[in-house]
Parts: C-alpha cells; structure tokens; sequence
C-alpha cells in the first residue's frame, strides 16, 4: 500500500514550508481613520433608528387619538337634523321632488333603539335597533313593502357623530340603496355627540 503524498502545488496553511516564507499579517489592528468611520456609521444607524421609531409613535398616537374619540354611550341623545329630501314622485326614471326639513333625532343608547321623523320614518312608537360603530350611529328596521315598483327591505339612517352628517335610504336589496335625506345634525346648545 502507498501513501499519497503531498502536492507541491498545493499549499497546506498548517503546515508551512520554512523554505518558502510569506509575511504574517493576523492580529493586526485597523488602521484609525477605519475606527473613525465605523463610529460614524453606527451613530447614523443608531439616529436613523431613533427618528423611525419616533414616526412610528406619532402615527400611532394620531391614530390612538381619533378612535379613542368620548362620545355618549347611555341614555338619550337627541339632535335636530336640517336635511335635503329628495322624493321619487312617479317611479325612480323620473326627476325627484326635492325639499328641505329640520327632522328630530332620537337614539336610546340603554335600549339600544333609535327614532327619526321625515321621509319612512322610523317613529318613537316604531323604533328601529341601533348599531355602532365608532364614529357611525346607525337606526335600522327591517322592512318588506312595495314602493316605486321595487321591494323596499329595510330602512335605515345614519349619524356621524365626528361629522354630524346624516343619511336616510331605503334598502333594495342585492346592494341597492335609494338615498332619500341626507344633512348635518346638531344638538342644543351644540352640544357634542
């Protein structure tokens, strides 16, 4: 059996040839102007870190604050509504009547029920159920008549309480809404909602 033996070509870094020497360069430090700018570059990523975390804090606030809005959650809350009515005379192909009205608005936080007046209202003796959602106060009754020569299959309104905006439709079904009032609301003595 032979043993293979070493290739000349081929130099084995832990061995070295005493007859061949090449300078030793580990251990040795880097030169100062190298320190000089790794400080600089660690400084500018540890700045850049800084300024993205405080955005990211300012964003969350602004958006913290806008949601965490106090708005009346028990009892009554009445407002008076100024709203432009547009009413379908004979059938929707036709131009609609347009009116204007100031509408009560009625909404039982403890009940969970709501009430306007106006265009297919929903009455204080036929209240509809109430729905929030953030900002959005909205008075439902589901519904099932004929009118325009379409099935009307609920009524609804809203009240944005940021805004004080209000919408009144009609629901068709299939995703189809007839808007009938819409307006801005306000309460005595501007009051907030």
């Amino acid at each position: 059996m032979t043993q293979a033996q070493p290739d000349p070509h081929h130099a084995d870094p832990h061995h070295a040839d005493p007859h061949h020497a090449t300078p030793h360069h580990a251990g040795k430090a880097p030169a100062p102007a190298s320190k000089g700018k790794l400080a600089l570059l660690v400084l500018v990523g540890v700045a850049a870190i800084v300024l993205i975390a405080y955005a990211i804090g300012v964003f969350m606030l602004g958006l913290g604050h806008s949601s965490s809005q106090q708005y009346q959650t028990r009892g009554k809350l009445e407002a008076v509504c100024d709203v432009v009515v547009q009413r379908p005379v004979d059938g929707l192909n036709q131009p609609f009547e347009i009116s204007k009205l100031a509408l009560p608005v009625v909404i039982d936080f403890d009940e969970m029920t709501g009430a306007y007046a106006g265009e297919y209202s929903i009455s204080l003796n036929r209240k509809g159920s109430l729905h929030v959602d953030g900002d959005k106060v909205e008075i439902l009754r589901q519904a099932m008549f004929r009118r325009y020569g379409l099935t009307i299959q609920g009524e609804h309104a809203e009240l944005n309480r940021k805004t004080g905006e209000f919408n009144q439709w009609l629901d068709l079904g299939n995703d189809k809404h007839l808007t009938l009032m819409s307006g801005k609301c306000h309460r005595p003595g501007n009051a907030p909602f």
